[in-house]
């Protein structure tokens, strides 16, 4: 995923994923409902559901929206894939087939809330869309991702390059997997609060996926959190964090 961003290259290798093909990606819907809820139960913790409008960035089939608009958000949403924009339509909700904020227009008016979940590994430019972000949420809003961060992972398939280097070349693609865009999340917290954001929280709890999670990813999870908590230091294999643009 190191070349030259294109738009149709970009849904042509996502239908092929598991997050991109219907039954795969209803299926994922189900997996998810942990990490929803959790993300769900993060955000009211700071608004209240009802009268607040919700926009989903990487909607994919509609799992995260259908877990807002169950909590009394109104819900919106757009992803790249057009197979996953017809899904979420067909469930009665709002979403458009486009590959950016700057170019939805399902709603003029700024949103509450804008929820980013496992979205930015693919974007090509994260202050851009995070500056879009920032412009379409009102005053106060909030924006509440899910984020990928194996760079402590990265960082042992670079030490051993030396010593084991199709080892290391492994455990270095195991770390970055598809993505675009990799990002320690202390420097992605930086870039945030270097777009206006005040950064409310940041954390490995609530970021599982699912209580049917591997026993590795649960442990990795828990000693991640752990670290967190002891020592400031990020070891999990991702975070939900929870910014907000300031009122004033």
């Amino acid at each position: 995923m190191d070349g030259e961003y294109r738009l149709e290259t970009e849904v042509s290798h996502t239908q092929q994923m598991a997050w991109g093909e219907l039954e795969r990606g209803e299926q994922l819907n189900d997996f998810k409902q942990r990490m929803y809820h959790s993300i769900v139960q993060a955000v009211c913790a700071h608004c209240d559901p009802p009268g607040r409008a919700l926009l989903d960035v990487g909607c994919a089939y509609g799992g995260f929206m259908q877990a807002a608009a169950a909590a009394g958000f109104s819900v919106w949403g757009y992803d790249i894939v057009p197979e996953a924009v017809a899904r979420v339509r067909s469930a009665g909700m709002s979403a458009q087939c486009c590959g950016q904020l700057s170019q939805f227009s399902l709603r003029s008016e700024p949103f509450d809330v804008i929820s980013v979940l496992d979205a930015n590994i693919y974007w090509p430019d994260q202050p851009e869309e995070l500056r879009q972000i920032h412009a379409h949420l009102k005053p106060g809003g909030l924006l509440v991702m899910r984020v990928v961060d194996k760079s402590w992972l990265a960082t042992i398939g670079a030490a051993l390059r030396q010593v084991a280097p199709e080892r290391s070349a492994r455990i270095v693609r195991r770390a970055v997997n598809d993505h675009r865009f990799s990002m320690p999340v202390g420097s992605l917290l930086r870039v945030l609060q270097q777009t206006g954001f005040r950064v409310i929280s940041a954390s490995p709890r609530g970021a599982l996926h699912s209580d049917d999670s591997s026993l590795p990813v649960k442990l990795s999870f828990a000693v991640g959190i752990a670290a967190w908590q002891a020592a400031g230091v990020f070891l999990a294999p991702g975070a939900v964090i929870v910014a907000e643009r300031p009122a004033v």
